[in-house]
């Protein structure tokens, strides 16, 4: 399975260069629990963001470095402030970004405070050995955050989310082989804010 989905990756890379090797884990199987009005926080280049929009969601993108590819909203913002009010967008997306950030929780606690829906992270997950040395690898080849205190194991981050008063509605399991060049566990939470 492995050498396929390496095989699957080269293919992308070679001839489709937007190809999201997470999407139908970040979308079709969480699909019910994205709002009319999304905000992505670290949006890149904006692929996953436009996804959403061609989906039908009115999606904000922000970032802390404007790569962003794509004619929709967009705000660079420091990485500590989201620069929109209260409970404004229903659902916020924090897709493999936390890991590169040394504010985890500051950013967290902005995202808790915009959303009134659900806040949707997906996160590397180290598991074991090999996934930390990958994590090494991917941090010291990365523009962002380098620490390599930023990855967490799952039961880290349910402690993060019950101090932040998150209560976990669902968890979506990402094999290590779905991105064979850098094969590490991943999951993706879905969250809801404590009532």
């Amino acid at each position: 399975m492995y050498f396929i989905n390496f095989l699957f990756f080269l293919y992308t890379k070679l001839f489709r260069k937007n190809y999201d090797h997470f999407i139908s884990h970040k979308y079709e199987t969480i699909k019910k629990y994205y709002g009319q009005n999304c905000l992505d926080i670290g949006a890149g280049y904006g692929h996953f963001s436009a996804f959403l929009h061609e989906n039908g969601h009115n999606v904000t993108a922000i970032d802390v470095t404007n790569k962003f590819q794509h004619k929709l909203n967009f705000i660079q913002f420091d990485g500590k402030s989201i620069p929109l009010k209260d409970n404004e967008v229903d659902t916020s997306i924090i897709m493999f970004v936390l890991h590169h950030t040394d504010n985890q929780m500051e950013l967290l606690e902005e995202t808790c405070r915009v959303t009134q829906g659900y806040i949707i992270i997906g996160e590397d997950i180290m598991k074991s050995a090999v996934d930390k040395v990958f994590g090494n690898i991917h941090l010291n080849t990365s523009p962002w955050a380098k620490s390599n205190n930023l990855f967490h194991s799952t039961d880290k981050w349910m402690k993060i989310f019950l101090e932040l008063k998150l209560e976990l509605v669902q968890t979506v399991i990402i094999p290590r082989n779905t991105y064979p060049v850098y094969p590490v566990n991943r999951s993706i939470f879905v969250l809801k804010k404590s009532t």
